[in-house]
């Protein structure tokens, strides 16, 4: 489903991407048995927040690669985030390094501007932080959405933000193929660790989000290996 055009990028809803809503508003539904339609329009509040936070930062990949010469074909929102669809990544090891880091960089850049809108990191924040229709609240919560989406996609996990920047990096002594063969191996090591501990703290759509990760990874890869490797004669 495609939402808008932005500068050319197109905007779209990945069929999957509905399952989160459904699930979310249902755990917001039976979370609140006194006041169900509370928690069902709370916990949609809150996936609407973090979504336009996912935007925001696949905007910020998408609008850095078109500077950088780089065709964007689309944005597409999943259950687990978002994908910017370049129409290739650059070999150039600072180009990517721009791109991959101007999506965190932007939910950093949220971040500060809700601390200065909040006049300093707020004393009371607690680790149950959900959206109401009170300002305060909204900013409370989109500082700690912010922050925990800019870490986490930093994580080492190709190809994640974090594991797109090791390979970069690796790049600068490496050929493309063995820095991302690099990359995918640290970055399955950090994974399979993420799978052990959501499935530890019993948060089975942060394991799934792992599996994914390792499945993109793996499907990246032997693409790449794929066009690397010279045709038989």
């Amino acid at each position: 489903m495609k939402l808008f055009r932005f500068r050319g990028i197109t905007l779209e809803l990945h069929p999957t991407f509905y399952l989160l809503p459904l699930i979310v508003g249902a755990q917001g539904w039976m979370d609140e048995p006194d006041h169900p339609w509370r928690g069902l329009a709370q916990n949609l509040g809150a996936v609407a927040l973090v979504y336009t936070c996912v935007v925001l930062h696949e905007f910020g990949h998408a609008l850095t690669a078109r500077r950088l010469g780089i065709p964007v074909q689309h944005i597409v929102l999943l259950p687990f985030g978002g994908m910017a669809m370049l129409g290739r990544m650059p070999r150039n090891s600072w180009a990517e390094l721009l791109i991959v880091a101007a999506g965190p960089a932007v939910n950093f850049v949220i971040v500060g501007l809700c601390l200065a809108l909040l006049g300093g990191w707020p004393a009371d924040l607690g680790g149950d932080v959900m959206p109401t229709l009170h300002w305060h609240d909204i900013l409370e919560f989109l500082l700690v959405a912010n922050l925990v989406l800019g870490c986490f996609n930093l994580l080492p996990a190709f190809p994640m933000d974090g594991g797109r920047i090791l390979r970069a990096l690796l790049a600068f002594k490496l050929d493309y193929l063995r820095a991302t063969r690099w990359a995918l191996n640290i970055g399955r090591g950090v994974a399979l660790v993420g799978i052990a501990v959501a499935l530890l703290i019993k948060t089975y759509l942060l394991a799934a989000l792992f599996i994914f990760i390792l499945w993109v990874g793996k499907r990246e890869y032997e693409q790449l290996n794929f066009e690397e490797t010279p045709p038989l004669l």
